[in-house]
């Protein structure tokens, strides 16, 4: 069945040894076991308007037009010129963080995998093998996928029906191809058997109801080194260039398709929208995904297809509550760019963020200008400096905060304060370059 390659060859990596399906089902990886304080609801707790929310274009987004609009073509043009100067000058430096050693990580990890929409398909289907393809349960399916993934490597498993008056619309209109800036295909989600591809678009069938959406955590040493070449260089993307690759494989010998992303970043969809509504976390002030495991220290990735899946609910942990008091992130973000209001808004006057949303809304261009300008690696201070992404390693107190905020959010603001005085976050100085001679168990996962 290709549980555990599925066709990579030295790409895979070694999973555990199911002698069938059953097995796969039965296994405790199936299960996605939550803390006590961590409530099922209805409705997430982010408001969403559905009848304002249409689906985004991602063409908007920083990484493809925004960027210029936003900037102009000359600041823009200096801006990525700064990023380059900045970089070579502080590795002739041997500054901490972007010392030679430090660029050879980051530099290792843009090795690249080639992800499609439709999948590598280099493994047998049910007809080419002459047997029927596997029929199971929404809930046998949920559970063999949710096994299969984590015993893959990946955190968090959930799943998401796609309605056509709401969820289906976090699928973008346009997305992205490997030629950044150059090409851009459209959407279409048809009434059609096979999902299929041309120069202008991806075509979805409409049978193809369900989202996997999974999580791969990040680096606890890496992400405490943000925002040098060494936080820059945790190991989420790189691994999910493997995984969707291998689930493409595993369902399309299951008899089923997988569709995912043609780059290694989120175009396809809304990945946070997909991950609140398939129970994996809260959105928050930053506008990530929050979980109650891992805070915001792990990446999201997803893939549609037409397994039936048993869909989550969206969940409540207290963590948009906590964002209100906190701030954290918007105090130490220093372009100043994640606001620094009590309450989340409606108002959205920008092309680069969805409309019907009441969220609090990061000023985007500020963000990734500081990113390429004055870091030459990637930012990411808010999600070191988040109190909930700090883990339980480092004091006791992680364990109550967590369950404490979900049903006390009056002492949020001592919680915040006390991340404060235990001085947890970044490394800075010397210590940043400790990395390298530490004990690090594998991924640098604690």
């Amino acid at each position: 069945l290709g549980l555990g390659g599925v066709g990579l060859g030295a790409a895979a990596v070694a999973a555990p040894v199911f002698h069938d399906l059953d097995e796969v089902i039965a296994s405790p990886q199936a299960e996605f076991k939550r803390p006590w304080y961590v409530k099922e609801v209805d409705k997430p707790t982010v408001e969403v308007d559905w009848n304002m929310y249409t689906r985004w274009d991602y063409r908007e987004s920083m990484w493809q037009d925004g960027m210029q609009k936003a900037w102009g073509p000359t600041k823009t043009g200096w801006i990525f010129k700064m990023y380059s100067a900045n970089l070579m000058k502080w590795l002739k430096e041997n500054r901490p963080g972007w010392t030679l050693r430090d660029y050879a990580l980051a530099m290792s990890k843009s090795v690249s995998i080639p992800l499609s929409f439709l999948g590598p398909q280099t493994t047998s289907t049910p007809e080419e093998l002459g047997v029927p393809r596997w029929e199971g349960t929404p809930e046998e399916n949920a559970r063999m996928i949710r096994a299969y993934l984590r015993a893959n490597g990946c955190s968090q498993v959930g799943f998401v029906e796609l309605d056509t008056n709401t969820t289906e619309k976090l699928i973008y209109s346009n997305d992205s191809t490997p030629d950044y800036g150059i090409k851009f295909k459209r959407n279409v989600i048809a009434d059609v058997d096979q999902p299929s591809e041309t120069d202008e678009e991806r075509i979805i069938p409409k049978k193809a109801r369900w989202v996997i959406v999974y999580t791969l955590r990040l680096s606890d040493e890496q992400i405490e080194r943000m925002p040098t070449l060494i936080g820059a260089s945790t190991i989420g993307y790189t691994l999910a260039l493997v995984k969707q690759a291998q689930l493409q494989n595993f369902l399309r010998t299951l008899g089923y398709m997988g569709l995912g992303e043609s780059t290694r970043y989120h175009e396809f969809a809304s990945v946070t929208g997909l991950g609140v509504m398939a129970g994996l976390g809260e959105t928050c002030r930053v506008m990530h995904l929050m979980s109650p495991e891992y805070g915001l220290k792990q990446r999201l990735f997803k893939l549609i297809t037409d397994l039936p899946l048993a869909p989550g609910k969206p969940i409540d942990f207290g963590a948009m509550q906590f964002c209100r008091t906190c701030k954290k992130c918007a105090d130490f973000c220093p372009p100043k760019a994640i606001p620094n209001d009590t309450e989340p808004s409606w108002e959205n006057t920008v092309p680069y963020h969805s409309q019907g949303i009441r969220m609090w809304r990061r000023n985007e261009p500020l963000c990734i200008a500081y990113m390429y300008e004055a870091t030459a690696a990637s930012c990411g201070i808010c999600l070191a400096v988040c109190p909930l992404t700090k883990g339980n390693r480092q004091a006791f107190y992680h364990d109550i905060m967590r369950a404490t905020i979900s049903t006390t959010p009056v002492l949020n603001r001592f919680f915040r304060k006390m991340d404060d005085f235990l001085g947890y976050g970044m490394k800075t100085g010397e210590d940043i370059e400790k990395f390298w001679e530490m004990d690090l168990p594998p991924f640098g996962w604690e």
